[in-house]
């Protein structure tokens, strides 16, 4: 994907003009024009200036090869060498596919649920071509799933590999300096809850008895005596 294709997929999705894009992003709209129709080509940096004044960065793309596979029990079926990862909310879309080979009736599977993921992935894996498989497979939740799905054999050992590959044990780098960004995104800017302002520090004040006190101390408290007011005297 070229970077004037990318300029005005951004500008789109954000819905802004090409004047208020070229605003915020500090270039003029007939230049910001003239990258979208390809006339001039922008350099990375002011690529990556504009991009982020609309919301969004440069990324960088996996790229997965595909092998197409037949079964002489089952048929063609396609196989990534990689694992991927699909973008919310797309990972819990509402498929509208058939079920079954031979465009069998149409169902819609609900991807929020659990079981109903299940199902279109089943499907998905049996019968779909690259492009709807890397649109619509989250390789993570395929991964959640994966013991658990109703698949030919032949899929189940072809697929294995990526599978396996995506469950490998990983550390986190210790020489990585930078901890603020993935490959799917970065902290642009973070908010501080406000500090809360710090209580008054008033005058302690002490309690002191002094002479003028008329309370009697503790220990000059006279022993109660009986209820019926005769003192307790033998």
């Amino acid at each position: 994907m070229d970077r004037a294709y990318l300029l005005e997929v951004a500008r789109r999705a954000s819905g802004l003009t090409q004047a208020e894009l070229a605003a915020r992003s500090g270039t003029s709209q007939a230049t910001l024009s003239a990258y979208e129709r390809g006339l001039k080509s922008p350099t990375i940096k002011v690529a990556g200036r504009i991009l982020e004044a609309a919301g969004y960065d440069l990324n960088l793309r996996k790229l997965i090869d595909w092998t197409e596979h037949e079964a002489p029990e089952f048929g063609r079926f396609w196989v990534p060498n990689i694992l991927w990862n699909v973008e919310m909310p797309d990972c819990f879309a509402t498929l509208v596919i058939p079920a079954g080979i031979d465009n069998g009736p149409l169902r819609e599977w609900d991807m929020r649920d659990r079981h109903e993921r299940m199902g279109a992935y089943e499907q998905l894996l049996r019968w779909s071509p690259p492009e709807d498989m890397l649109r619509w497979i989250d390789g993570p939740l395929l991964v959640d799933v994966w013991d658990e799905l109703d698949l030919p054999d032949p899929i189940r050992e072809a697929w294995k590999w990526p599978v396996r590959i995506a469950r490998e044990r990983t550390k986190p780098d210790p020489l990585r300096a930078n901890e603020s960004f993935t490959a799917l995104a970065w902290i642009r800017g973070r908010e501080a809850l406000p500090k809360q302002p710090a209580k008054p520090k008033g005058p302690r004040v002490r309690f002191i008895r002094t002479r003028f006190d008329p309370r009697p101390l503790p220990s000059q408290n006279p022993r109660p005596g009986p209820p019926d007011g005769t003192g307790g005297g033998r």
